[in-house]
């Protein structure tokens, strides 16, 4: 009994290891035009940098909606010639940031693990318990004083 126990134990055990080496979180949709929150007519715009969530106090800015990223861009008026280095810093909005979207997923199979391990110790030991209570029943039951056998 206890033998089977421990390896349906160590089977969750390795069940939930695999799943956490395993589990890899979707990436972003291929194919996708990057949110504008205005198109910048006149101006050709290049990203510059990463996607990176917003300030709070910018939130409420259109650059920051849907899901409260953005990213720089370099913008340089249309037709400009290449002795014109200047060039305007804008914003776009972005999808999800990739990094912060991985950690928060590890994070979340991290504590299930976890979870499952204070689950699974609980349950052996109460399973342990009862069937030390259910031994000592049945040994009252057929005349063992005290669950130990006398001569």
């Amino acid at each position: 009994m206890i033998l089977r126990r421990t390896r349906f134990v160590l089977v969750l055990v390795a069940v939930a290891f695999l799943t956490l080496v395993c589990a890899t979180p979707a990436g972003p949709v291929s194919g996708k035009r990057p949110l504008v929150a205005q198109p910048a007519e006149g101006y050709d715009c290049t990203p510059f940098g990463v996607c990176e969530p917003c300030p709070e106090d910018e939130r409420h800015q259109p650059f920051c909606q849907p899901f409260g990223n953005r990213r720089l861009l370099h913008c340089k008026r249309a037709g400009a010639e290449a002795e014109d280095k200047g060039v305007t810093p804008a914003w776009e909005a972005c999808g999800k940031v990739i990094k912060k979207e991985q950690r928060d997923f590890y994070e979340f199979v991290t504590a299930n693990v976890l979870l499952l391990m204070v689950c699974l110790t609980i349950f052996a030991v109460r399973t342990s318990a009862l069937a030390t209570q259910q031994y000592r029943q049945l040994a009252a039951r057929i005349g063992i004083p005290s669950g130990a056998w006398r001569t």
